[in-house]
């Protein structure tokens, strides 16, 4: 039988897991209980038979039940065995990798690593070995000191490691639907999303893209708790005015969906839709204090900087910030009703998305600590979909193309195109309307992107599509117009980063950063020019060259073509440039010979500017040619131009 002293793991595996776990432990073929199981495991009876359902849903019959409790099925020991390897090693990997970028300076110790993971030190020294030609790929490594790990590397390379991974396990907008779908059971989400946007039109709300599908979420876990008669019984805060936008759409798609589905939703439940259009009506007088616990804004917000700190990410944004503030909120204002989400499909989350799990795990328990309430796997699944979700759309509100559709409306024609562009673009572009003809655009509209059943020459020359691309489309689409749509976001992506380029690259390259040395300077004399330059002119500190130095220290900043890029670790500087030294004669840096000095100062501010940049100047340099073909350059704004036109070429654009 499973200890209790096992479980103290909890930090690492979640109850789903656990409960697995120790059902493949028990070495006898006689049932557990479901008591026996929710005393281990901290939980009711009623849970258990949950977890039960929630791990056949996903394996089927891998559990066994009867009268008197569970067990596996004598056929599951690989099943069981996969599920540990798809989940436990990439968890327990991760788990090893957050722990060596956070103790750094002192490094993990190898026995004490194995006794918390309950795993050998042979596993252990399996694992770092993995992890190392993992990290090694971004100029990190992992030393062995006597019984001792530490990463060794900088800030900027530890942080990519960390995105990368995260990238990796978030989830995509299928597999967020996915498990929406299942939430939602016999309810279509496709139709739940075409009813909610219907209603959202008729009262002239136009939401982005990235509130839309957290309503969406939210709605599904109401449809949830009215399918298992659990709705909230009262409202959390008090409300004057039912009487708003937000209340009438709300009330219109519950109305819908009570005629489908018979679905029939308390006034709580429709109160706490009904605040989730916080900042988006302007009309509606709800206040954000005027809901919000102080007690749970000051968890979320520990809780989130706990999260950014850990985890090397910047969760700072607002519109983030206050969507996942009210999910908190209704979270407590469930807990202390006794209402739970119960169907998520945790184990499936898990397996896929370990690392955005492993997030919000961590998430909730400062804000169980916090708000001393214990929150459920269900509810961790949930949080993981929200940071899921504002992962995703980081980028990509910034980055979607403002587009504009322009259809007749006959045979739901227009609600067809938009469907189908939504299901292949929705990562590149932001519908912000669609329209029967060209005249019923605002003349002030600065679309990106035209997508047209119309004759372009229709159009004329109109301000509102005049810097537009135009595509046009047949009325049932075909492989070639997707083709012509993508060709259009690419030439789009282009051109604007183009003109990011164009507008950036004078601003870093400045008058007094670009110069020829004369001399025969050694490399000690050049980097000591560079940070006098920068300091001279506020960029930097008085440490900068002692910085530029321990860098150096760690490997060299020359490249065998022939550059040398030398930089600090650590994204530090009062100011980001970038200053261009030609020397007259090659220059012997650590044995390569250098005809091209490319100084850097970069303002933690900037990181995201200057990561549209930098990589692709590493990308270029590698190439001989490309250096000689800047070193050609005789002037500062020669050297510009001809440095923009290597990076835009072949259509080049930075996501």
């Amino acid at each position: 039988m499973c200890s209790l002293f096992y479980y103290i793991r909890t930090d690492l595996m979640s109850k789903t897991d656990m409960l697995l776990d120790c059902l493949k432990r028990h070495s006898s073929k006689d049932f557990i209980s479901a008591k026996t199981l929710a005393d281990l495991l901290g939980v009711t009876d009623r849970t258990i038979r949950h977890y039960v359902k929630s791990i056949n849903d996903e394996q089927p019959n891998l559990i066994e039940s009867s009268r008197v409790g569970y067990r596996l099925r004598d056929h599951t020991t690989k099943v069981v065995k996969h599920l540990e390897n798809a989940n436990h090693i990439d968890n327990r990997r991760f788990y090893i990798l957050r722990r060596l970028i956070k103790s750094s300076d002192r490094g993990l110790d190898l026995f004490d690593l194995a006794d918390t993971l309950y795993i050998s030190d042979a596993t252990i020294r399996a694992d770092m070995n993995y992890l190392n030609r993992l990290v090694t790929k971004n100029g990190l490594q992992i030393i062995q000191q006597n019984n001792r790990y530490v990463l060794t590397g900088d800030e900027k390379s530890r942080r990519k490691v960390m995105i990368d991974l995260i990238d990796f396990s978030k989830p995509t907008k299928t597999s967020i639907d996915e498990e929406v779908q299942k939430l939602l059971g016999d309810v279509s989400l496709q139709e739940l999303m075409k009813l909610s946007k219907n209603s959202f039109e008729k009262y002239s709300v136009h939401p982005n893209t990235y509130f839309f599908k957290n309503f969406i979420v939210h709605l599904a876990i109401a449809i949830d708790r009215v399918t298992d008669n659990e709705q909230l019984e009262q409202s959390s805060f008090l409300i004057n005015n039912r009487n708003t936008t937000s209340f009438k759409i709300v009330n219109d798609i519950t109305d819908k969906l009570n005629k489908i589905y018979n679905t029939q939703f308390s006034q709580a439940d429709k109160d706490e839709l009904a605040f989730l259009f916080y900042g988006q009506i302007k009309d509606d007088e709800k206040s954000l204090d005027d809901y919000t616990n102080n007690k749970v804004s000051q968890a979320l917000e520990h809780a989130i900087q706990e999260i950014g700190e850990v985890y090397l990410l910047d969760f700072s944004d607002d519109q983030f910030k206050t969507r996942l503030l009210i999910h908190v909120q209704n979270l407590y204002n469930r807990l202390m009703q006794n209402k739970y989400t119960r169907n998520l499909s945790v184990l499936n989350i898990r397996i896929k998305h370990p690392i955005i799990f492993d997030i919000a795990v961590y998430l909730a328990s400062v804000l169980s600590n916090d708000l001393n309430v214990e929150i459920n796997d269900d509810e961790i699944a949930f949080i993981a979909l929200h940071i899921g979700s504002f992962l995703n759309s980081q980028q990509d509100e910034n980055n979607k193309i403002k587009t504009v559709i322009i259809t007749p409306t006959y045979h739901q024609q227009q609600t067809e195109i938009e469907q189908y562009i939504q299901k292949h673009f929705d990562d590149d572009l932001e519908i912000e309307g669609t329209f029967e003809d060209i005249s019923d655009l605002n003349p002030l509209t600065s679309s990106e992107l035209v997508i047209t059943t119309q004759n372009v020459e229709h159009f004329g020359n109109g301000f509102a599509t005049a810097n537009a691309e135009i595509v046009s489309i047949h009325e049932f689409m075909t492989k070639r117009d997707t083709a012509l749509i993508r060709r259009a976001i690419e030439k789009i992506k282009h051109n604007k980063y183009l003109n990011f380029l164009r507008e950036k690259m004078p601003e870093l390259v400045r008058e007094k950063f670009f110069f020829n040395i004369s001399d025969d300077s050694p490399k000690e004399q050049i980097m000591k020019t560079i940070a006098d330059v920068f300091q001279q002119n506020g960029y930097v500190d008085d440490d900068y060259l002692k910085k530029l130095n321990e860098r150096e220290k760690v490997s060299s900043t020359a490249f065998p073509s022939g550059v040398a890029i030398p930089h600090t670790m650590k994204f530090e500087a009062k100011k980001t440039g970038l200053m261009i030294l030609k020397p007259v004669t090659q220059i012997d840096w650590d044995s390569i010979k250098v005809k091209l000095i490319i100084g850097i100062a970069v303002n933690k501010e900037d990181s995201q500017m200057f990561n549209m940049i930098f990589p692709r100047i590493i990308e270029l340099i590698a190439e001989p040619y490309n250096i000689n073909y800047l070193v050609g350059a005789d002037t500062r704004h020669e050297l510009i131009h001809r440095l923009i036109e290597l990076m835009a070429k072949d259509n080049y654009f930075s996501e």
